[in-house]
């Protein structure tokens, strides 16, 4: 069913909006996907709390020009699935790239860009975000580094009478001997 103008003009604003408020967009190429495949992908996406969806090339073009984001233009062509990232960007990355190296899906599933952080991402930049540990795994790291210090110290100051132990252990072995 084709649409009306005031229904276009309504889709361009209200995603629009939605890319307004996002953290980044990431857009692939679907062609040739069946509808369960599709579905699995959208839900994938959307349990993760993101908007994916299929828009037509022009006017997604045109949300993204009113969002000042004019450097994806290339890369609207062909039908394009487009994923509106709430929050976690890396998240999303690593959701892409599973889909676009999985072997039965990968011939049809074809990251084309992103834009995030100002910034407009090809295929590679996408996945190198992707390739990022993830919050969790940065914040363990960190925790990990901020104890070694004190875990060092507490080993050095349990090897002290460690150490004292030792040496009247070795000194009672040798006046036993005598």
């Amino acid at each position: 069913m084709k649409m009306k103008k005031e229904q276009k003009i309504e889709l361009v604003r209200g995603l629009s909006d939605e890319l307004n408020k996002s953290s980044g967009v990431i857009i692939a190429n679907y062609k040739g996907l069946s509808f369960i495949q599709m579905d699995a992908i959208r839900r994938d996406f959307k349990g993760n709390g993101n908007d994916c969806r299929v828009i037509k090339n022009t006017l997604l073009k045109k949300a993204l020009n009113a969002n000042d984001i004019n450097d994806m233009d290339n890369a609207l062509v062909e039908p394009t699935l487009c994923v509106i990232v709430k929050e976690d960007f890396a998240a999303a990355a690593k959701i892409a790239k599973k889909y676009a190296k999985d072997a039965a899906i990968s011939k049809f599933f074809l990251i084309k860009g992103g834009y995030f952080d100002g910034m407009a991402l090809d295929k590679a930049g996408v996945e190198k975000i992707a390739d990022l540990p993830s919050r969790e795994e940065l914040l363990a790291k960190a925790l990990g580094s901020m104890n070694a210090p004190i875990t060092n110290f507490v080993s050095v100051l349990a090897n002290i009478p460690r150490g004292l132990v030792n040496v009247l252990n070795a000194l009672k072995q040798k006046k036993e001997k005598e």
